[in-house]
């Protein structure tokens, strides 16, 4: 499979490529996402990688890309935070000056039911128009909740299955939501489903493709 040691879940060998298709909370195809991991770099005891990431709209028009790197060191795969931020999140901010700092991400390779993670966090600060706005998002209660076999056009995956609760605010506007992750060996994110605080669907995201 080319799958590094150092990371179970996540893919970390170069040029790997994962394809999600986005719907909405009716279910309608909202646009796709693209993953590449763009470069590999060792040092002594970790491996990090670049991964671009690319976001389309339901007709295929390119939207927005970006980068972030995700580390692999005794065991525990470090997401950067700047992968909190979503496609809708990017699209705004794009146009403006940003500062963005946070607490990073973190997945041990041993994932098991009941198993609390750790928090994590982004804070982005802006600059519009002389106008200094601030976001700040918390991703709280990050566990396991079990394990699930499910099925997506780019196959059927055993998964481990977490969740994670995220609250903040967005311009003086509050926001709370929970989202359920499902991550399959050498593979990552194979589905996630985002709630609002009233615990309604707001959107699916499912893997179509991925090379090894």
């Amino acid at each position: 499979m080319g799958q590094s040691n150092c990371s179970k879940y996540y893919p970390f060998n170069k040029d790997h490529v994962s394809e999600y298709e986005m719907f909405n909370k009716k279910g309608k195809a909202d646009g796709t996402m693209k993953y590449t991991v763009s470069n590999v770099t060792h040092s002594e005891g970790s491996i990090t990688v670049t991964i671009n990431s690319e976001f389309f709209d339901k007709k295929g028009k390119p939207v927005m890309s970006s980068a972030f790197d995700m580390s692999c060191n005794g065991g525990t795969v470090t997401m950067d935070f700047k992968s909190l931020m979503n496609a809708d999140m990017m699209k705004q901010f794009d146009n403006f000056e940003t500062e963005i700092t946070g607490t990073n991400v973190e997945f041990p390779n041993t994932l098991t039911a009941g198993q609390t993670l750790p928090d994590a966090n982004i804070h982005i600060k802006m600059n519009m128009g002389g106008i200094n706005m601030t976001m700040t998002t918390d991703i709280t209660n990050r566990k396991v909740d079990g394990t699930e076999t499910i099925t997506t056009p780019a196959g059927t995956f055993d998964c481990v299955v977490v969740s994670q609760s995220s609250s903040g605010k967005m311009m003086m506007v509050k926001f709370n939501s929970t989202q359920k992750t499902w991550l399959a060996e050498g593979v990552g994110m194979v589905k996630s489903e985002d709630y609002n605080g009233n615990g309604k669907l707001q959107g699916t995201t499912v893997l179509t493709s991925y090379s090894q």
